[in-house]
């Protein structure tokens, strides 16, 4: 008898870890939609609006160190908030050779490239380890490209 009730219980507990970890990508996926904005307000300490939805992302892949490239665009829907950074103008030609180079190294598809004559906002953040991120904002596409390096 006591088998029985030891197998069964050893069944049911199996039974419940592959719903669990079948169902979990699911549910995180449902309840995390647009969970890369959470990343970039734990990582930067931006909060960004959440009207949006990522149609692109690649990176360097998964590092030891947690170093590496990131590269994300979000498409923001109409009438929803956008963001704002107020600095159209301080996309230096240094900034703009930096994404590229990290662009290229991610081996990215040159139409996803952000076109620098049509952003209409922008903003930049570096860190004391040297990471930086570039938020690259194109009002007339409603589009938000995300370019971050991490040391």
């Amino acid at each position: 008898m006591k088998n029985k009730k030891k197998k069964l219980i050893s069944v049911i507990a199996v039974v419940i870890a592959v719903v669990l970890a079948a169902g979990l990508p699911m549910i995180q996926r449902a309840a995390g939609r647009n969970s890369y904005l959470k990343v970039i307000r734990n990582n930067w300490g931006l909060s960004l609006p959440a009207g949006c939805v990522e149609v692109y992302e690649i990176d360097s892949g998964p590092s030891f160190h947690g170093d590496g490239e990131r590269y994300h665009v979000f498409e923001y829907r109409e009438g929803k908030e956008v963001p704002v950074w107020g600095n159209a103008e301080g996309l230096q030609d240094a900034d703009r050779k930096r994404i590229v180079e990290i662009l290229d190294g991610l081996d990215g598809k040159k139409e996803w490239y952000p076109d620098f004559e049509s952003v209409t906002d922008m903003g930049k953040d570096k860190k004391q380890d040297g990471s930086c991120v570039y938020f690259l904002f194109d009002g007339e596409a409603a589009r938000l490209y995300v370019v971050e390096r991490f040391i």
